[in-house]
């Protein structure tokens, strides 16, 4: 597998610009706490005053939001935490989920198809739905309300968009080791005498390691795929701040809030919603 993703150069250029926009991102957090330039008004090249939101310019190189907020800052800023929470998630649901399906698939028999059974509905059931109404009130509170600590509402989030995944990745290990657990070479293990953990630990382990790399990789862009449907129903990452008369905002920035909080405007002021989708797409 290392052979063919090291000469992957589509693979080589993500992971960069990956890495980069977390650093930059981290960094900006670090040396400009932060804080976003925000004009409500200004003049344009013609020395007319103008209101926010402003299209892209040498002033705004991606515009301004409806509030005259930098695009590009906001980007940056909420870089981190999209890219960041994804794959924290994604890595925590193989790790539980594939840890728990290592250990069904090898010592379970007949449990298995009852525990299979049981779990099957949760690879139907969008998990949208189960999300949003779960995280809904924990997420969204009025502008100037007593509210948990940001800190708590992430690791919630976490833990809830986790364990929503768990059961999917859980069967798919489990039914993975079953397979391997068929082939002549786990059988003559097993005939020598070697323990189910021996053949776990010397067999098994080194032929999942591949699909659990290939799993993290699913599970990110699934991740982000859900913060987005989140994002569209006006569920950020974070927290939802809303406002009387007003649009809600994202506490962190993140891309699928700068997104869903900005969706009306897409036929008005593309820019304000084309310019996250954009970053998002990459």
């Amino acid at each position: 597998m290392w052979q063919i993703v090291k000469r992957d150069v589509r693979f080589w250029i993500g992971i960069t610009f990956l890495s980069v926009l977390m650093i930059v991102s981290i960094g900006y957090t670090v040396f400009f706490d932060g804080n976003i330039r925000e004009l409500t008004m200004m003049y344009n090249e013609k020395g007319e005053l103008e209101a926010a939101p402003f299209s892209p310019s040498s002033k705004f190189w991606f515009g301004s939001d409806v509030k005259g907020r930098d695009l590009v800052q906001l980007i940056i800023e909420g870089a981190k935490w999209t890219v960041g929470a994804s794959i924290i998630i994604a890595i925590l649901r193989v790790i539980v989920g594939g840890g728990i399906g290592l250990l069904l698939g090898m010592y379970s028999k007949r449990s298995f198809s009852v525990i299979s059974s049981f779990f099957d509905p949760f690879s139907i059931v969008p998990m949208v739905m189960i999300s949003y109404f779960m995280l809904n009130e924990v997420l969204t509170f009025d502008s100037g309300a007593e509210v948990v600590p940001l800190y708590l509402r992430v690791v919630f989030q976490i833990i809830v968009l986790v364990c929503l995944a768990v059961p999917t990745v859980m069967l798919y290990v489990a039914q993975e080791v079953k397979r391997i657990k068929k082939e002549e070479f786990m059988l003559a293990a097993a005939v020598l005498g070697g323990s189910k953990w021996q053949r776990l630990k010397r067999h098994v382990w080194p032929h999942m390691l591949p699909s659990f790399l290939l799993l993290v990789a699913q599970q990110f862009v699934s991740t982000l795929l859900l913060l987005l449907h989140l994002g569209l129903l006006q569920l950020f990452f974070g927290g939802t701040i809303t406002f009387s008369g007003m649009d809600p905002d994202s506490v962190t920035k993140e891309w699928t809030g700068l997104i869903g909080q900005n969706f009306r405007h897409l036929t008005t002021h593309t820019w304000i919603v084309l310019i996250p989708i954009a970053f998002y797409s990459m």
